[in-house]
């Protein structure tokens, strides 16, 4: 089988539609991850972004819980709070940047990246469907995590019949390019608790369609 060639960022700058629908879907997910993310708690105000991209949820997650934009977090000390991002593509890193110059930026794998001081809050928006091994990317974060896990992925098979419906992708059965792995509610649970193994106290995964979002707590 080839193996799928990963667009650097997104295949579709949905971030950044002027199509009025997807304006309000792409809302309707931010606000319930906003929702989700007020009940973190960060003990020493350290975030990690993994697969960040071209900074558009590092731009959510800066004005959630460094300017107060976003949200209603009332149990962060915002000007204590520290969000570091990194991304494979170099291209990506300084367009994020751009976005948010409050945040420091990194060049590096998921695969790689050592974790020496873990972090309250790690987070992984749209990265899990790229990864080759998932299992091996799971591992990572959790490692780097010491409160919460925070992840969100396509729901599947419902992400492809959107897609379809909007008319892209009909010769990948509405695959969009660059995924390589598919869940829905369940699968995507039991891959975590795999992996997560005994470090995790709860898991939340919760529907903001066409996307799972999920907060793992991790057991202190």
């Amino acid at each position: 089988m080839k193996r799928e060639i990963q667009p650097e960022g997104n295949y579709y700058d949905k971030y950044n539609t002027q199509n009025k629908i997807e304006q309000w879907i792409m809302n309707r997910f931010f606000c319930r991850c906003a929702g989700i993310l007020d009940t973190v708690t960060l003990e020493h105000g350290r975030i990690l972004e993994a697969g960040c991209g071209e900074g558009n949820f590092t731009r959510f997650l800066f004005e959630k819980f460094v300017t107060g934009k976003c949200g209603n977090n009332k149990s962060v000390e915002k000007e204590f709070v520290k969000i570091e991002a990194y991304d494979l593509s170099r291209k990506c890193i300084q367009q994020a940047k751009e976005k948010c110059p409050g945040v420091h930026f990194q060049t590096g794998s998921i695969y790689e990246r050592k974790t020496e001081v873990p972090y309250d809050l790690v987070v992984a928006s749209e990265v899990l469907e790229h990864m080759e091994n998932p299992e091996q990317a799971l591992d990572k974060l959790f490692e780097a995590a010491n409160g919460y896990l925070f992840l969100t992925v396509p729901n599947e098979p419902l992400w492809r019949v959107l897609n379809m419906a909007r008319g892209k992708y009909w010769s990948r059965l509405g695959n969009t390019p660059g995924h390589v792995q598919h869940w829905n509610r369940r699968t995507l649970a039991k891959l975590i608790l795999a992996r997560g193994g005994v470090k995790t106290a709860s898991i939340k995964v919760v529907s903001a369609c066409p996307w799972l979002i999920v907060l793992v707590k991790i057991k202190s």
